[in-house]
């Protein structure tokens, strides 16, 4: 078990703990006035673990109340995430545990496995109902009132690991949040006439309280941009009330927030932004028309992922005033990327259990779900499959959440991404790929399913696109777009017969040449395919293959060897031509 505090390390480790420690703490201010609000003091007590639990991000917060009466025991008062009603109400004798350690010596504490944590020490009948609710990790931080430990903040989940130190900040923040909330309304009137006060009597001070109040607003518009779900223009219209000014935000994110538009980032910004980053400060510029702009970026992990920008030079109390709409902006970015990332893996889910449905079919949630995609029975739709390189596959999803935003359903499976779409948006597809001048994507396939009506038939639909690809892929295929039409005649021969007797006749007809290309690392199948291709062309066939004509003549003395002198005349010849494309189609040879 190990003591939570404030880190050790150079300066500049320090001064960024203590930036997280601001941004936390005012994040939560408008939290802070609203549960001074709530009369009902369970209620106000409630509504903390509740929000505490969201953002230390554990299975289960409470809260503890020392006893006033002397009895030795801190009380559970307030829980969120704990399914037993003897957890619900557990008293622990102070110095016991991790609660009663943290209730009586008033210093944040966790450990890691709680039932095999032999520094603390353990009361027989409350390790009984930890280890009934499943509790291994435990993390605690002291609440107080004037001066006085009166209990904890605890969070707790239900497998072994340390908690780390953002989440000791945020337990402590919230913990110092509980006790405030417990003072007394008369303690707040004092320290409102103090501030009246030192309005009246220090002008210094009256400017100070009013830039706090300003950072304040700054919070408060960033909790209600995303308690209201809304986009970068609510966050830019909030922003730009406090400032005085219009902010313009700009977003460096791979994905976008598709319901509202956000500034485009131009060759005089994007410098400014990087450095401005560096700096950890406002940066001032002028446009080629003379005019003054100043930006400040937003972080994550020391790298600019997005930033806020006004015209016209900033004085310092609006410098303070850009950097934390900066700051609100990264979190209101990583919030947003958390959603989407958990949309985009509830969907990946959604293809899972449609390219894997039984017998029994679908369940009416997921036919809910995918009806709300555009998806339906007796509705045309499409599977569609890219493969291609890491960063021709990341282009492409940028391009579709640009034209669709959440309204498609894809997810990446096996290193591609895999669509169930309806037919209007493959349409769109369509044409992105086979408009005059439509850009090249750079080796990157996309096979496609023909037009589907019916839900049950995905998963044996998704197995051909997944083969039309690895054909084109084999064949080298010129085409981005794919599918069973590609390959004309065969194609449609292949939708209607059974794949285990065409593999069969495989073998029975190529089973030499095969093997032979099998033992030998050779590609002889892909010479007879281009050979027959080209109409019996040596000099085309050369050409298709990229070696010269030599080799090519070589390769059919070999052919012939093979398959026989007559191998790719007449019947014969027809024979191995449609076995060679199929067996492009139907997977790889396994031999006899």
């Amino acid at each position: 078990m190990m003591d939570a505090g404030i880190p050790t390390g150079d300066h500049a480790q320090l001064v960024e703990w203590a930036r997280r420690q601001q941004q936390l703490l005012t994040s939560i201010s408008d939290f802070a006035a609203s549960i001074t609000r709530i009369r009902d003091y369970s209620d106000a007590l409630q509504e903390l673990v509740s929000r505490a639990r969201l953002l230390i991000q554990s299975d289960m917060v409470y809260i503890s109340l020392n006893g006033t009466d002397g009895s030795g025991y801190t009380s559970i008062v307030a829980t969120d995430g704990v399914w037993n009603e003897e957890y619900r109400t557990l008293s622990m004798p102070l110095g016991a545990g991790v609660l009663g350690r943290v209730a009586k010596f008033g210093s944040a504490a966790q450990s890691a496995d709680y039932g095999a944590d032999s520094a603390l020490v353990h009361d027989p009948n409350v390790d009984r109902i930890v280890a009934a609710e499943g509790v291994r990790a435990i993390l605690g931080a002291p609440m107080r009132s004037e001066g006085q430990v009166i209990g904890a903040l605890m969070a707790a989940n239900r497998y072994p690991g340390s908690f780390n130190t953002e989440q000791f900040f945020i337990a402590q923040a919230l913990a110092n949040l509980a006790g405030v909330a417990i003072e007394n309304s008369a303690r707040l009137d004092a320290l409102g006439a103090q501030i009246t006060q030192l309005r009246l009597s220090e002008a210094e001070a009256r400017e100070g309280l009013e830039a706090e109040q300003r950072l304040a607003r700054i919070d408060e518009v960033l909790l209600s941009v995303m308690g209201r779900g809304g986009g970068f223009t609510e966050l830019g219209e909030g922003m730009s009330r406090v400032m005085g000014r219009e902010v313009q935000i700009l977003d460096l994110t791979v994905r976008h927030d598709m319901r509202n538009a956000v500034a485009k980032i131009g060759d005089n910004e994007r410098p400014l932004v990087v450095l401005s980053a560096r700096a950890d400060e406002p940066m001032t510029s002028t446009r080629g028309d003379g005019t003054p702009f100043t930006v400040m970026a937003a972080t994550q992990d020391e790298a600019p992922v997005g930033a806020v920008m006004v015209d016209g030079e900033v004085d310092a109390q609006d410098e303070a005033i850009l950097s934390r709409c900066a700051r609100v902006l990264g979190v209101f970015l990583s919030a947003q990327n958390r959603e989407l990332d958990a949309i985009v893996r509830r969907r990946r889910e959604l293809i899972a259990q449609i390219l894997a449905a039984g017998a029994g079919g679908l369940n009416i949630a997921v036919t809910n779900q995918l009806r709300e995609l555009g998806i339906a029975e007796g509705e045309p739709f499409r599977i569609v499959v890219v493969d291609g390189s890491e960063s021709s596959l990341g282009d492409f999803q940028h391009r579709i959440d640009l034209d669709f935003g959440l309204s498609l359903l894809y997810g990446e499976f096996d290193g591609q991404l895999v669509s169930i779409m309806p037919e209007r948006a493959f349409a769109r597809i369509r044409e992105m790929f086979e408009a005059r001048g439509a850009r090249g994507w750079g080796g990157m396939l996309v096979g496609h399913s023909p037009a589907l009506h019916m839900l049950e038939i995905v998963p044996e639909e998704y197995s051909l696109v997944l083969r039309v690809l690895d054909a084109a892929r084999h064949s080298g295929h010129s085409r981005t777009l794919v599918s069973l039409d590609t390959y004309g005649a065969i194609g449609a021969f292949l939708t209607k017969v059974t794949i285990e007797p065409t593999k069969r006749a495989i073998v029975d007809t190529l089973g030499p040449l095969l093997d032979y290309d099998e033992e030998h690392g050779t590609d002889l199948a892909d010479t007879a395919s281009a050979y027959l291709d080209s109409a019996h062309s040596v000099a085309k066939t050369a050409t298709m293959l990229h070696v010269h004509a030599n080799t090519v003549r070589q390769r059919l003395d070999r052919l012939a060897k093979l398959l026989g002198d007559d191998w790719a005349e007449g019947q014969r010849g027809l024979d191995h031509h449609i076995l060679l494309a199929a067996n492009r189609l139907v997977g790889p040879y396994r031999g006899h």
